[in-house]
């Protein structure tokens, strides 16, 4: 049974909206996922859900609660009162590790630190500390906190990551895919119109507007151009919730599908292009989470390139060639093993 995540209004209550209250109190062994995005990012929204996926189709023998990322605080306390000696406690994954996503990392290190006596998992990560004063004073606190819990597990996501999870932690650490590409997803037949344009306008923006403008103008040859981005405008949707995400995460899918091209610096958009069949152009962030995801498990998608390019006739060219391609499929389920492995254990 999956199980709806503890709302912050009720925890003192024990349960949230629409939970089962045998759920905490039944003999099944228990998976609390702390972390579960209330934000905007479609991105972060599709991990949490393809956890979930990921969970309960493989692993019926558990119950699965989730807790909202604005109710960490009292999450722990709460699961603190119900957990079990062999219960697991995981964080989501994303690419918030480390220096540039505070409020985040901070919970995680709550988190972590609380359960030190328990089995515990960062879900597939990007991990990026500053290489400045600032990124080593959190890291030093990252480590701190981590390394507290002698039972706990990170779960990196690109080579560079596993790397520098090697180099920082003393924690164990696997290697697999973004939890996104996990997913058994089959896209629904839409017909094709123009380009959309998801660009970053966040701390990991590197594309300079100059550029961007000159994309958006060579690629008005395939029809309309638009530009978005994977993280919902607040005005128009200030949070999401639970019951909302799989709704949010499917438009967004059925909004990739209906164009004939993606450009992107976004690894979702990218992800979701390659879910979805559609024909993708990737550039890079700041620090190279969408470049090494693709040359570490996508590069065999002929319908997908990450280029660093600025030759703007070669870019043409080059989108010429995606959307003639054929789409083909790229298998990752063995490189998921590890995680099977984990709660198998």
């Amino acid at each position: 049974m999956t199980i709806q995540p503890i709302d912050i209004n009720n925890l003192t209550k024990g349960i949230g909206p629409n939970v089962s209250p045998e759920a905490f109190t039944n003999d099944k062994r228990k998976i609390f996922l702390f972390g579960s995005p209330s934000y905007t990012n479609i991105g972060d929204q599709a991990i949490a859900y393809s956890i979930e996926q990921f969970i309960t189709s493989r692993f019926p023998y558990y119950e699965y609660i989730e807790i909202m990322d604005y109710a960490t605080d009292e999450g722990i306390e709460f699961v603190k009162k119900i957990i079990h000696e062999d219960d697991i406690v995981m964080f989501t994954g994303g690419g918030n590790l480390g220096s540039l996503y505070l409020d985040i990392e901070e919970d995680r290190r709550k988190v972590f630190a609380a359960f030190k006596d328990y089995k515990s998992i960062s879900m597939p990560q990007s991990v990026f500390f500053e290489n400045n004063e600032h990124g080593e004073q959190e890291k030093k606190k990252t480590q701190d906190a981590y390394h507290q819990n002698k039972n706990l597990t990170i779960a990196a996501r690109e080579n560079q990551t596993l790397d520098i999870v090697r180099q920082t932690f003393d924690s164990n650490v696997i290697y697999t895919p973004d939890m996104v590409m996990s997913l058994d997803y089959v896209p629904r037949q839409k017909e094709r119109e123009g380009v959309m344009f998801f660009l970053r306008a966040d701390k990991e923006k590197v594309m300079e507007e100059d550029f961007v403008a000159e994309l958006m103008e060579w690629t008005k040859k395939y029809g309309s151009v638009d530009r978005a981005d994977t993280v919902l405008d607040e005005k128009v949707v200030p949070t999401i919730d639970y019951a909302d995400r799989e709704k949010h995460f499917l438009e967004m899918l059925d909004l990739i599908s209906s164009k004939k091209l993606i450009v992107t610096d976004r690894l979702h958009a990218m992800i979701f292009s390659i879910l979805t069949k559609t024909p993708c152009l990737v550039f890079g962030n700041s620090y190279g989470k969408a470049k090494h995801s693709y040359q570490d498990w996508l590069s065999s998608i002929r319908f997908v390139e990450y280029t660093d390019s600025k030759d703007v006739e070669l870019l043409e060219q080059l989108a010429d060639k995606l959307m003639q391609e054929e789409p083909n499929e790229v298998d990752l389920r063995k490189d998921y093993q590890p995680l099977v492995d984990f709660f198998r254990s």
